[in-house]
């Protein structure tokens, strides 16, 4: 997939903490160490762009990525026909209790020029029998995927059937689409509903195995209970396979979820709609205990298939010892019935209240330089019937002005805007609500 180039212009905040006091993820009580609600606020310099493979500098980058984020080799399958499929086992909670299985959670880039010795190692070798892949109907067409003996494929485009950064650079392509993107949303909550269900490895990817399976990637170890440092890591180690990635994106993802939902764990419960009890399950699935005696992970666990029991031959029955006879009970009273209760009258329903009147719309062609007051309600239609959400306290989200509503409710006259973000979800919103960004 190809990436734009990061706007000089990018408006919108992300960190540059350090990944020693990035918190931990509050996915977890029982595995994390810290909870992960800090908030994402602070700014970066720009990012450096990735030297060319082969260019004098390379050498020295990969050996400072190593050092910052470890060796990519330490998760590396090594395949010939991609470059970028990693087993995340091994991984780590935030408090050093629990680990990644082997063999279960892999990640990866296309699987279209997978060889057949390729395929047999992750078939043998690797126990994948579930494969995911997010690319968009058109790119899988183009670059359909060698089939892996003995696996299932599930197509689940989280972008729909475009990949699109709009032109505003690959931060926004993270936030506006992988974040709160429609297919996103109901693609990632597919996702981790298919994770609870393989008793073997699943193995999911992308074009590039970086940006919506690093999103992915994010989810799971998320809710698994890794440290927000040890996710920032794996994620950055896609550098190390000719792969882009900028930490600017991930910190921009997470300053925006922090902002809308105060945590990853809320996030995960409350927009994917991944509830407590079936990340409590993901867990006991998938980790094991780091104390060398792979003890599985207390909980109500799905991943063991269950057998019937084989057939055993009938026997004769063995007669039943004859039981004495109980001596019959009296038979007790009947009660008399009670009246019956005369019937309520019903209250009479209050009138609906008068529906509002558009009196006049007119179409607006104004630029994503807007944004909603913090708190603020975003309706669903310009009759303001169903309120969709509210804007969250520190709004930075933009808006392009789409249409101007006149709206007669009795004699009151208001004016709305109806508003869309760069993702193309649309939203009403009273006028006096939106501020112009300077």
């Amino acid at each position: 997939m190809k990436r734009a180039t990061i706007v000089k212009t990018l408006s919108l905040a992300w960190v540059a903490l350090s990944l020693g006091n990035l918190g931990a993820s509050s996915a977890l009580a029982a595995t994390t160490a810290t909870a992960d609600t800090a908030p994402i606020t602070q700014v970066a310099a720009a990012p450096a762009k990735q030297p060319k493979p082969g260019s004098p500098e390379y050498p020295q980058y990969i050996a400072d990525q190593i050092a910052q984020y470890g060796d990519v080799k330490d998760k590396l399958i090594s395949l010939e026909g991609t470059q970028n499929t990693r087993d995340i086992e091994g991984y780590q909670t935030a408090d050093g209790k629990w680990q990644i299985r082997q063999n279960r959670i892999l990640r990866s880039d296309n699987l279209s020029k997978l060889t057949d010795a390729d395929a047999t190692k992750l078939a043998q070798d690797h126990h994948v029998t579930s494969i995911v892949d997010f690319r968009t109907p058109g790119q899988q067409a183009k670059q359909p995927d060698k089939t892996i003996p003995g696996a299932t494929l599930t197509s689940i485009s989280v972008l729909g059937s475009l990949a699109d950064t709009n032109g505003k650079g690959d931060g926004e392509f993270y936030n506006w689409q992988l974040e709160f993107g429609y297919f996103a949303v109901k693609g990632y909550h597919q996702f981790l509903n298919m994770m609870l269900t393989n008793p073997n490895a699943t193995l999911y990817h992308c074009s590039s195995g970086k940006d919506r399976t690093g999103i992915a990637t994010v989810l799971i170890m998320s809710i698994l209970g890794m440290d927000r440092q040890t996710i920032i890591k794996d994620y950055l180690q896609s550098n190390q396979t000719g792969r882009f990635v900028d930490r600017a994106w991930l910190m921009e993802y997470y300053r925006e979820i922090f902002a809308r939902y105060g945590s990853m764990e809320k996030y995960i419960t409350e927009l994917l709609e991944f509830s407590p009890a079936q990340q409590e399950q993901l867990r006991a699935k998938y980790l094991v205990s780091t104390d060398g005696k792979q003890t599985p992970y207390p909980g109500a666990s799905t991943s063991t298939p269950t057998y019937p029991a084989a057939p055993v031959a009938p026997s004769a029955p063995a007669p039943e010892p004859a039981q004495p006879e109980q001596p019959a009970k009296p038979n007790k009273p009947t009660k008399p019935n009670k009246p019956s209760k005369p019937n309520k009258p019903q209250a009479s329903k209050p009138h609906k209240k008068p529906k509002a009147k558009v009196v006049s719309m007119k179409k607006l062609h104004t630029k994503f330089t807007y944004r909603v007051k913090g708190n603020k309600k975003l309706f669903k239609d310009v009759y303001l019937n169903k309120v969709l959400r509210k804007a969250p306290k520190k709004s930075v989200k933009k808006w392009q002005l789409v249409k101007l509503a006149k709206v007669k409710t009795k004699s009151k006259i208001t004016y709305h805007y109806q508003i869309k973000d760069r993702a193309g979800h649309k939203a009403w919103v009273m006028k006096q609500h939106m501020v112009k960004v300077k």
